[in-house]
């Protein structure tokens, strides 16, 4: 047997409910979070066996939490984006490292050059998760890892509006450079500032498509 405890087969359900003093059900939902982190392998008629969480392992769970929990819609995931990245900001100017600095910058570049919404979506993201990976903060890059789905359900939320509004795109393109210009500059100040106006940003047009949705629901309702 492995002396870390993996690859060790765990007693039966029935054994667990009699050690335990629980219910099956409970029992079950139990093993299958388990499951669900890596912490244990069903090997089918072998039994279920403990196995060694990994990085990767723990990254799906949250990530599994997430999407089952109140933080699942774009908008409630909002607050956490802004905190993961602020920080991530902060550290990337005051740290700076030269290689995810420049696949930021090559992002933005992409931005200022495309007006396709599908190349500004995917320059956008590159952009976000270079930033990440600048900060060289690994609980940062790991979080942004696992919450990376939520980050991309947050920026392809702009895209529509995108299609619809010119002036949209030139400001985000300004907004991001200015954020890129601060972490170059080493200026962590300035960069969470850039970084605050670049999700204001955001929250007003969020408000504004609520006001505009309200708008045509009324006129909906009259007609």
């Amino acid at each position: 047997m492995d002396e870390s405890g993996a690859d060790q087969r765990i007693p039966s359900e029935r054994e667990l409910v009699a050690l335990w003093g629980t219910s099956r059900t409970a029992l079950r939902h139990r093993l299958r979070m388990l499951e669900a982190m890596g912490a244990l392998e069903r090997r089918g008629a072998a039994g279920t066996y403990t196995r060694t969480v990994k990085p990767g392992d723990v990254a799906s769970a949250l990530k599994i939490g997430l999407h089952s929990s109140a933080l699942s819609s774009a908008a409630a995931f909002q607050p956490v984006r802004v905190a993961l990245e602020r920080q991530a900001v902060k550290m990337a100017a005051e740290d700076f490292k030269p290689v995810p600095v420049a696949h930021a910058e090559e992002a933005v570049m992409r931005m200022e050059k495309s007006s396709s919404p599908d190349e500004l979506y995917s320059a956008d993201m590159d952009f976000h998760h270079a930033l990440f990976q600048a900060s060289g903060d690994p609980a940062l890059m790991f979080f942004s890892a696992a919450v990376g789905d939520l980050i991309a359900d947050s920026v392809s939320a702009r895209r529509e509006r995108m299609l619809r509004l010119a002036n949209d795109v030139d400001e985000m393109r300004v907004l991001h450079r200015e954020i890129l210009e601060a972490v170059k500059a080493k200026d962590s100040s300035r960069a969470m500032e850039a970084m605050d106006r670049h999700f204001e940003r955001i929250d007003s047009l969020s408000a504004d498509d609520e006001l505009v949705a309200e708008h045509e629901g009324r006129e909906t309702k009259v007609s």
